[in-house]
C-alpha cells in the first residue's frame, strides 16, 4: 500500500538544463495502394466510423463527435481531405503519404477486450499546424498531435494549452491509474515540437496538478492537490496554488500558497 504523505509547500525544481530525447520519427506510414483494402466491413446500421455498439454508447458518441470534427476541418478544401474508412483514420500530410491510425474493435474483429484501441480525429491545433487525435484504450487514454507537414506523431498525454504567443505548450494531466500523471512542456520550433520539461510526482505522497491559466508567457498557474496526511488531514485532500515558471532555458514547478485541508 502506498504511504500517504503531505506534499504541500515543497518546491520541486529542475536544477540542471533539460536534455530532451531525440525527436520522434514519423510512424504508422500506410502501405502503397488501396488504404481501405482488407478493413472490416461495417454493419449497415452503423456509421462507417463507429465500432460495434448500441445507440447512445461511448463508441457512438465518439463516432458522431469525430464525424463533426472531420466535416469542420474539411470545410473550405485547400488540402487533401481527412478520411475515415471503417476502423482506419487517414490524415493527409505534406509529405504526400498519410499518417494512419488503425483502431482495434473487439466486437467487430473478434479480438479480446484487452486489445481495444479506438483512435478518433478531434480537430486541429490552435495554430492549425497539427492534427489532434484522441485514443481510448481498454484501460486508459492518450492524445496525439500529428504534424500536417511531415506526419511526425507527438504523444501529448492530455489537453494541451499553448502560451499566449504560441511558443510553448504545456500539459498538466491528473491520473490515478493508467494515464500519465504530471506536467510536460514543449517548445514549438516552426512546427517541430521539442520537449523542454517533464515532471511526474513520486508515487509516495500521490499528488496531482491541473492547469488553471497562463498568467503570462513565462508563468503557468496550476492547482495542486495531494492526499491528506494521517495527522492533520485524515481522509481529506490538501490543496494549494502552484506555479510553473521559466527562467532562461529552465522550468520549475513549486507551491506558492500554504496547503489547506479539504474534506
Amino acid at each position: 500500500m502506498l504511504a500517504l504523505t503531505a506534499t504541500g509547500g515543497v518546491a520541486l525544481a529542475q536544477t540542471q538544463p533539460y536534455k530532451p530525447p531525440p525527436p520522434a520519427r514519423p510512424t504508422g506510414i500506410a502501405p502503397k495502394g488501396d488504404f481501405t483494402k482488407g478493413l472490416e466491413v461495417a454493419r449497415p446500421e452503423l456509421d462507417p466510423g463507429q465500432a460495434a455498439g448500441s445507440e447512445g454508447s461511448d463508441e457512438a458518441f465518439r463516432a458522431k463527435a469525430e464525424a463533426d470534427a472531420i466535416r469542420k476541418a474539411n470545410v473550405g478544401g485547400g488540402h487533401v481531405l481527412i478520411k475515415r474508412a471503417g476502423s482506419r483514420l487517414m490524415l493527409p500530410t505534406g509529405s504526400g503519404r498519410p499518417e494512419v491510425f488503425d483502431s482495434v474493435w473487439p466486437n467487430a474483429s473478434g479480438n479480446n477486450e484487452g486489445a481495444y484501441e479506438d483512435y478518433r480525429f478531434d480537430g486541429l491545433s490552435p495554430d492549425r499546424e497539427f492534427f489532434v487525435v484522441r485514443a481510448t484504450f481498454y484501460e486508459g487514454s492518450n492524445v496525439y498531435w500529428v504534424s500536417r507537414k511531415d506526419g511526425t506523431r507527438y504523444t501529448m498525454h492530455g489537453e494541451v494549452r499553448p502560451s499566449p504567443d504560441g511558443r510553448f505548450l504545456v500539459m498538466a494531466n491528473a491520473s490515478v491509474a493508467h494515464d500519465f500523471n504530471g506536467i510536460v512542456v514543449w517548445e514549438n520550433l516552426g512546427g517541430r515540437l521539442v520537449e523542454r520539461f517533464r515532471f511526474s510526482p513520486p508515487l509516495v505522497g500521490i499528488s496531482f496538478y491541473r492547469f488553471m491559466r497562463w498568467k503570462d508567457g513565462r508563468t503557468v498557474e496550476l492547482e495542486h492537490t495531494a492526499l491528506g496526511d494521517e495527522i492533520t488531514c485524515h481522509g481529506g485532500t490538501q490543496e494549494a496554488l502552484a506555479v510553473l515558471t521559466r527562467d532562461g532555458e529552465q522550468w520549475a514547478v513549486k507551491d506558492v500558497t500554504a496547503s489547506r485541508c479539504k474534506r
